[in-house]
């Protein structure tokens, strides 16, 4: 029998515990005012993201890829690994004719690895090669044969945080450029996460794509001479966007040049604040290893609007069959020890619909074969032309959902048609149809640029969802149908409590 001091003194401890605010391991103080009318005391703030290991010559890399084999997870992406990297292709400029859906010829690779084929096509053209007497060591190729405005794009599947901080984007790569009519290189930063973030100066012969809602665009496109008088490459344009609105920063005449040269790789480092952008560059390296010291290429103070971004690297063909006279069929690329520092960002799971692959005949009436990599979308009078999958998709622990889709629209600018009445319409497991109208920033993209090529995030319902495989349709209302609408690059992104 417990003695009834006991008891008095179990109730004291209990109520002083009380007074104390003390709880279980797991438990909150309740919601709403304290006796004296202040707020309650907030919740603690969540563990923060753990740093990395060293890696990509940064001490400490949140993200790091040294592509060392092909990888065994394959996907839209080839040879990288699709748990790692999503990628996406465009070639915007009317990509649904002749029954394509934005058709990507053969692009004849450069020096490699052996037994591989002397062209290739989505999605082996992104492949790991081994390493010779100008790069030391296994490393990415890119071969982009998508003509006029043709842009192969790799996003880095983990966000870049550098929020209260400068963070550090890595990369080497093959920087050459022959002509800014053939093809060069850039690196984006997005807000979404975004396939196939491209840009718009709203000057002649510009890519006029697909740009991000919030992000930046660094376009590494400047044919130039060093001081030494050497080919090299300089930075043409920082492009910053806001709500889709576009602020270019351009490097002034006397802006340093780094020396390239062909299939050998320069060092770059882009550093990132809130408030300041720089880009730091090394020539071109002997053996893809000893680099000379970098020198800043750029500084210029910015206004970003957000801290926390997605990582895309990207090849351009801007037209090569056109202005090499049918001579150069791809622009190709090589990278290497491609990283960011900060934060290991993990509460994040992604999942991607594969390209159609679908054969074909090129849109613009070139010889030879093509290939397709999105998909036609009908008018919803006409129900869904396909039905897409999203394999394996794991719901646990979600607590958001999201489509990125690469979308492409019949618009004014090219005969005449009205993007105001466009909706874009999907939906999951056969459930109930959710209508995407566009935003009045994305109608003034579509007006203004951009040949009918945008990037949407289309939201979705936990509720629409189901463990496992995910089917997908999308039809649309009062968008035509001489040049059919598409949709491609369609990965769905999960935000969780937890890794």
């Amino acid at each position: 029998m417990i003695k009834v001091l006991d008891r008095v003194a179990l109730i004291e401890l209990m109520f002083l515990a009380l007074l104390a605010g003390c709880g279980g391991a797991n438990e909150q103080p309740a919601p709403g005012p304290v006796a004296n009318g202040s707020a309650p005391a907030p919740a603690p703030p969540p563990a923060p993201a753990p740093a990395g290991p060293a890696g990509c010559g940064l001490p400490s890399a949140a993200f790091c890829d040294t592509f060392e084999a092909p990888s065994s997870q394959r996907g839209r992406a080839g040879e990288l690994d699709a748990t790692r990297w999503s990628a996406g292709r465009a070639a915007p400029q009317l990509p649904s004719g002749n029954g394509v859906a934005t058709g990507i010829g053969p692009a004849t690779l450069r020096p490699c690895r052996s037994g591989l084929p002397v062209q290739v096509l989505p999605p082996n053209d992104a492949l790991v090669c081994d390493a010779n007497s100008a790069i030391a060591s296994p490393h990415l190729m890119v071969a982009v044969g998508a003509q006029n405005y043709g842009q192969n794009a790799y996003r880095i599947r983990q966000p870049f945080d550098f929020a209260g901080r400068t963070g550090r984007i890595v990369f080497d790569v093959d920087a050459s450029v022959e002509s800014g009519l053939l093809g060069w290189i850039s690196v984006e930063v997005a807000e979404d996460p975004t396939n196939v973030a491209s840009f718009a100066l709203q000057t002649d012969n510009d890519e006029d794509a697909s740009a991000p809602r919030n992000g930046f665009e660094l376009q590494f496109q400047n044919k130039c001479l060093n001081a030494a008088g050497m080919p090299g490459v300089g930075l043409r344009v920082l492009q910053v966007y806001t709500n889709h609105q576009g602020t270019s920063y351009t490097p002034p005449p006397t802006a340093p040049c780094v020396a390239t040269q062909r299939d050998h790789l320069n060092r770059f480092e882009v550093r990132v604040s809130p408030q300041n952008i720089e880009v730091w560059g090394a020539p071109a390296s002997a053996d893809g290893r000893s680099f000379a010291n970098p020198m800043q290429m750029f500084s210029t103070p910015v206004t970003l609007p957000f801290t926390r971004g997605y990582v895309s690297i990207s090849a351009h063909n801007h037209a090569t069959l056109k202005y090499s006279d049918n001579t150069l069929d791809a622009w190709v690329t090589r990278w290497d020890n491609v990283g960011f520092d900060g934060p290991v960002v993990q509460n994040w799971r992604e999942y991607e619909v594969a390209d159609s692959l679908t054969p074909g005949r090129d849109a613009w009436n070139r010889a030879g074969p093509v290939v397709s990599v999105g998909y036609r979308v009908a008018d919803a009078a006409d129900g869904p032309a396909q039905t897409l999958r999203l394999r394996n998709v794991d719901v646990r622990n979600a607590v958001s959902a999201q489509l990125s889709v690469s979308a492409w629209y019949l618009t004014l600018a090219d005969f005449g048609a009205e993007p105001p009445k466009f909706v874009l319409r999907y939906r999951f497991n056969g459930k109930a149809w959710h209508d995407r109208m566009l935003s009045a920033e994305e109608l003034a993209v579509l007006a203004r640029i951009s040949h009918g090529q945008i990037s949407q995030m289309l939201d979705v319902p936990l509720a629409d969802l189901v463990p496992g495989d995910n089917t997908l349709e999308f039809v649309t209302v009062k968008v035509p149908q001489s040049y059919p609408p598409l949709v491609q690059n369609i990965d769905l992104v999960l935000q969780t409590r937890e890794p």
